[in-house]
């Protein structure tokens, strides 16, 4: 076992019993997420539009709001660079199976995801080979590589290749991602150079009025082009570890279309970020300070500083964060905050006020609020909370219909929201996991009740398999989704349908390899997430993970 390789700083998170914050390597994979999205999907408050299957556009938003997500890989901002997405990132372009680990910040405001990738500390080499296939003509073949040398030096590389076949939905076409690190740690330096890589070519996909015949063959069109992102640090000490620590990084992050551009003439938009990054944790407090300098293209530099400060203590977190000038020239001010008077409560709160500082953002300062409690009952977490967001401007969602485009003041009015959830053992080792959300009737683009049910089992399989090399687990799933309205150019409006739909899963492992079978929309249901773009049918997935050393 050689040093860890440095890993940039993950906030202190404070939250209630039964919320999900954070997923290690096994757990990523255990959920059965092909992509980003799909994992963020666990999360109350975030809400996923698609346009078809896992090739096909998506958009991400929180708690209605679209583009309200924030996203930093081992430290370096993910910009959204391409122009048809109007500000909207795709998230699913992040290679998920690269991380070892996803953790999240619910700040009222927006919701910040910190990823970090992949590392190895072991000098055996680490491999692995994952393969899948199943509807939708869809394969999935990666292998993964990691070795560390005695001197401290590390060498990792990955790559996936994807392809799937949607006749119904089109949006479909093949992929190859890949991921490198080169460097050394040792002791408390590390030294090292990161890239991944995602080339893809996508199809035209198709419209429907759902049910019937395809509205229009060419809704979105066809992409063929590359997202790439690489960065070189040099840090001392470790963020998760007491004491002082601080990094020093340069990134470049660059999406380039390689087919006929339909989005202008800019087809390929590159942003470097320099980082530095320093901070203290010491008897439960974090201090860091960030100062991020971005290179824009057509527009120059922009600098935005950040401080982030927290304490953890027994009965109680706080954590408040400040930005100036981030990705779209907003200053943030952030509180989150956390109290468990006794074990079975659990009471949280958070506020968030972001001010536009550009004045083509539109609309005043918005500010966001939430509040909420758990009760631990029969050893089960029953949870609740609110959420009140103000009025302010909304995002578009241009990568789906032109029609889509930022609205702001009055079209945009407060609204609150309501959250519940429930986990925990039901009988014996049958477990559930519910979480539900409800807005008023015509919020834009959010659905007026959204619902997420896991029903698992996960048998004692040690008493029968004393060494530990046998594991099983199973799930049922059930998703429902209300009517969400889209507000479209000149005061028009496109409305998604509402639908619930089935699905499961089961993994087994032998040893060091995972056998896995996944099912969705097992009823084979006819439903939409964007108005006129059907989600698949009767998809089942299944496959093997299986990792070994030397």
């Amino acid at each position: 076992m050689k040093a860890p390789i440095a890993v940039a700083p993950r906030p202190a998170v404070p939250t209630i019993a039964g919320r999900r914050v954070t997923w290690d390597r096994a757990a990523i994979f255990a959920t059965g997420a092909v992509n980003l999205p799909e994992l963020l999907a666990d999360v109350p408050g975030v809400t996923n539009y698609n346009a078809g299957f896992i090739l096909a556009p998506s958009a991400t938003g929180w708690y209605g709001q679209p583009g309200r997500v924030r996203v930093f890989l081992d430290g370096v901002e993910l910009d959204a660079l391409d122009l048809r997405e109007g500000g909207t990132a795709d998230l699913q372009n992040i290679q998920l199976w690269s991380l070892e680990e996803v953790a999240v910040e619910r700040a009222a405001g927006e919701l910040r995801v910190f990823l970090r990738s992949w590392r190895v500390r072991y000098t055996p080499a680490q491999t692995r080979t994952d393969i899948t296939t199943g509807s939708e003509q869809t394969n999935l073949y990666r292998g993964f590589f990691g070795k560390r040398m005695n001197s401290g030096a590390v060498i990792q590389f990955a790559a996936q290749q994807f392809s799937t076949t949607s006749f119904r939905t089109a949006g479909d076409g093949d992929a190859l991602a890949a991921f490198g690190r080169v460097g050394v740690a040792r002791g408390r330096l590390t030294v090292d150079a990161v890239g991944t890589r995602y080339g893809r070519n996508r199809a035209a996909t198709f419209r429907y009025v759902v049910g019937s015949t395809p509205l229009d063959n060419d809704a979105i069109g066809s992409f063929e082009g590359v997202d790439a992102v690489g960065y070189v640090r040099a840090a001392w000490g470790n963020a998760d570890s007491t004491g002082f620590w601080a990094q020093a990084l340069w990134s470049a992050q660059r999406h380039a279309e390689e087919g006929d551009s339909v989005a202008g003439a800019d087809t390929a938009r590159t942003v470097s970020q320099y980082v530095a990054m320093a901070g203290v944790m010491r008897w439960g407090a974090r201090l860091t300070a960030t100062a991020r300098y971005r290179v824009l293209p057509g527009t120059g530099g922009r600098f935005a500083p950040a401080v982030r400060a927290s304490w953890e203590r027994q009965w109680f977190d706080v954590a408040v964060s400040a930005e100036e000038a981030g990705p779209d020239s907003t200053r943030r001010l952030d509180a989150i905050a956390s109290v468990r008077p006794f074990p079975w409560l659990h009471l949280g709160a958070a506020h968030s006020i972001h001010t536009p500082e550009d004045a083509a953002l539109g609309g005043p300062a918005r500010t966001t609020s939430r509040a909420e409690a758990g009760v631990r009952v029969l050893g089960r977490w029953l949870t609740a909370g609110a959420v009140q967001r103000s009025t302010g401007r909304l995002l578009g969602l241009p990568v789906f219909d032109t029609l889509f485009v930022p609205i702001a003041g009055s079209a945009v009015p407060s609204a609150t929201g309501l959250e519940a959830g429930v986990s925990g053992q039901v009988w014996r080792r049958f477990f559930v996991d519910w979480r539900g959300t409800r807005w008023p009737d015509g919020t834009p683009y959010t659905p007026a009740v959204e619902s997420h049910t896991v029903l698992s089992w996960r048998p004692d399989t040690r008493k029968r398999f004393t060494r530990g090399d046998f594991d099983f687990s199973a799930t049922l799933t059930h998703d429902y989704r209300g009517r969400a309205i889209f507000p479209a150019v000149a005061g028009g409006v496109q409305v998604a349908e509402g639908a619930g739909y089935w699905g499961g899963g089961i993994e087994m492992r032998i040893g060091s390899a995972r056998i896995f079978w996944v099912n969705r929309n097992a009823a084979g249901k006819i439903y939409e997430t964007v108005p006129g773009y059907l989600m698949p049918r009767l998809v089942q997935l299944y496959g093997l993970r299986w990792e070994f050393w030397n």
